[in-house]
C-alpha cells in the first residue's frame, strides 16, 4: 500500500506575455525547488478572486485585478520534486491575466523565493511543477 492520499485545492495566475509566463520559485511543499504558478489555497470565506489579489501581493508585490474566467485543472502527482512516493491529489482553477504594467517586487512569502519570466518556447522544462505542465497544456 502507497502513501496515504493528500488533497490540495488551490488558485493560480497563468501571467503571459508572448511566449513567456511569470512563475516563483517554489521553496516547500511537494514541488520545493520548481517553477511554479504564482497563488495559493483560499483562507475561510474567501472568493477565488479575492485569494488571487491576496497571492499575488503576498509572492509578487502586484495589485492585479482579477477578473475573467477562471479554468479548472486536476492532476494527479506520485512522486515530490526529490523522487519522494506521495498520492497528491491536486485541483484547482487559474485565471488568465495580461502583463502586469509594473515588475513584480522582490518579495518573498513562506512558498517561494522569487520569480522569474519562463520562456515556453526556448527555456528548460524540466523544472517546472505538475501544475505549471498540465496549465500549459490547456
Amino acid at each position: 500500500m502507497g502513501p496515504a492520499p493528500q488533497h490540495h485545492f488551490g488558485v493560480y495566475a497563468r501571467i503571459r506575455d508572448a511566449d513567456r509566463i511569470l512563475l516563483v520559485h517554489k521553496t516547500r511543499g511537494p514541488y520545493t525547488g520548481l517553477l511554479d504558478l504564482p497563488g495559493g489555497s483560499p483562507e475561510p470565506g474567501e472568493s477565488w478572486s479575492d485569494t488571487l489579489e491576496r497571492e499575488l501581493q503576498e509572492e509578487l508585490g502586484l495589485h492585479l485585478a482579477t477578473v475573467g474566467h477562471f479554468k479548472p485543472f486536476a492532476l494527479h502527482v506520485r512522486t515530490t520534486s526529490t523522487g519522494a512516493p506521495i498520492n497528491f491529489h491536486h485541483r484547482g482553477v487559474f485565471l488568465d491575466l495580461p502583463r502586469p504594467p509594473a515588475a513584480p517586487s522582490t518579495l518573498v512569502s513562506p512558498d517561494t523565493a522569487g520569480w522569474r519570466w519562463f520562456d515556453t518556447s526556448t527555456d528548460d522544462k524540466t523544472h517546472l511543477s505538475p501544475v505549471v505542465q498540465a496549465v500549459l497544456a490547456l
